[in-house]
């Protein structure tokens, strides 16, 4: 097997702006997390390993020269991959030419106060490095919060760099979602969902975030590759198997089956026949073995097994390996646990990757969540997602905040889809949170 590469040529740069001085831009809360959350990803082992060191973030900068600083020194230190990735509003000239707004950009004179995106791709070209993916979630106007605008074959060819792959949030002229309450713009959301599944090159990435855009009826992303193969993975750990693609480093995973994999298989199963008898030590000991050998489900099982007996540390690092593997159980295991222990932001984080990733208790608990903090619009949104995939308990409280904003006919149909047989009355109690472990 050829040795894994290292990624000690890979940076990151990462600028999200979310809160503007001039009235004219609406603030983007969202491009904030939009950042923290794509950095967690990027330096977690089972995501991109970067050293914390080697992916910079900036957030609501104020003037041009902090974007420069953080851009040109990722650009120089990159040999290999380099990454740039903006959210936040964009504007465009009466020449149609492109600039990156920040929290102090005067929409009447972005000449002058705001990053030209001519520079920008200056430092792309410049950098040595032999990759470079560029990331924009942003807008040209400033739109009602619920839309940003954007373009995404970008101003006619301005972005055409070469050796870079480009992806953009939605097509020219239309408008990019960034739904109110929400933690991420629409895009990024679908982004950082479709991510935790390793191993997708450049171009599947793209695919299945677009179909996930299209499928909640967003707008489609675009994208755009100039002499650099999608078969990039940008997600994908570094201990993956590597080959040569060309004059870039591809990280690739396997479809063949190894012995390891048999193994770790067989070792699961045995886990769950002892699990099936009652014999916990001899379950925990197999899972073990296999949660070692790299079987997620293994894992989730012997975490759920070690929080039972009150070993909550080590059940949260077991959580954790198996959900930034893409183990959408584990996910919602591993919020559960720090929703116990008083971590919310975190929770909220692994219910919303859980839920985005099809898991109804986690629909349901990210709603319940979201309900007690006062966000009720993307409240609903998540406990009609929930109830629409038959969870009795989000149709529930569906009905109930249904009812208080007076919308009586269809909150009488989810209270009784949800059971009830005698009619919802005013002061009905909202129920919380499941607390229910899934395992494997």
């Amino acid at each position: 097997m050829t040795p894994a590469p290292s990624r000690s040529g890979w940076r990151a740069a990462l600028i999200g702006v979310s809160r503007y001085v001039d009235p004219e831009f609406p603030d983007i809360p969202a491009a904030v997390n939009n950042v923290a959350d794509l950095s967690r990803l990027l330096t977690a082992s089972t995501g991109s390993a970067l050293a914390e060191r080697q992916c910079s973030v900036l957030t609501d900068p104020q003037h041009s020269a902090q974007v420069g600083q953080v851009v040109a020194t990722a650009a120089r230190e990159a040999d290999d991959v380099l990454l740039v990735y903006f959210a936040g509003h964009g504007v465009v000239d009466r020449r149609g030419r492109l600039y990156l707004a920040l929290s102090g950009t005067s929409r009447d004179h972005p000449e002058w106060s705001s990053v030209p995106f001519a520079t920008l791709r200056d430092e792309l070209i410049a950098s040595p490095a032999r990759a470079r993916i560029l990331i924009l979630d942003c807008c040209f106007s400033g739109r009602a919060f619920e839309a940003m605008g954007a373009s995404s074959s970008l101003i006619d060819g301005q972005i055409d760099i070469q050796g870079t792959y480009t992806i953009a949030s939605s097509a020219r002229n239309e408008p990019s979602a960034a739904p109110e309450g929400h933690r991420h713009t629409a895009f990024t959301a679908a982004l950082l969902s479709t991510a935790t599944n390793i191993g997708l090159t450049l171009d599947q990435l793209y695919q299945k975030v677009d179909q996930t855009l299209h499928r909640d009826g967003y707008p489609r992303p675009q994208r755009r590759s100039v002499n650099i193969a999608g078969e990039l993975r940008l997600f994908t750990p570094p201990a993956a198997r590597s080959v040569s693609g060309g004059d870039i480093s591809i990280a690739t995973i396997t479809d063949q089956t190894t012995s390891s994999d048999t193994d770790a298989a067989e070792n699961f199963e045995d886990g769950r026949r002892f699990a099936d008898q009652d014999n916990l030590t001899a379950a925990g000991n197999s899972w073990r073995l296999a949660a070692s050998q790299g079987h997620t489900g293994a894992m989730n099982n012997l975490a759920n097994l070690l929080d039972a007996q009150g070993q909550a540390r080590e059940a949260h690092d077991w959580y954790r390996k198996a959900a930034e593997r893409g183990d959408v159980d584990a996910m919602g295991n591993l919020a559960m646990l720090l929703q116990q222990v008083k971590r919310l932001s975190d929770a909220e984080l692994w219910w919303r990757r859980a839920a985005e990733a099809g898991n109804t208790d986690a629909m349901y608990n990210l709603a319940v969540m979201l309900d007690k903090s006062r966000r009720l619009d993307e409240a609903l949104t998540w406990y009609r997602r929930a109830a629409e995939a038959d969870h009795t308990d989000a149709m529930h409280n569906l009905a109930i905040r249904l009812r208080y904003r007076g919308q009586l006919t269809e909150a009488t149909t989810w209270w009784q889809r949800a059971g009830h047989r005698q009619a919802q009355r005013t002061g009905e109690k909202l129920r919380g949170p499941v607390s229910r472990k899934q395992s494997r």
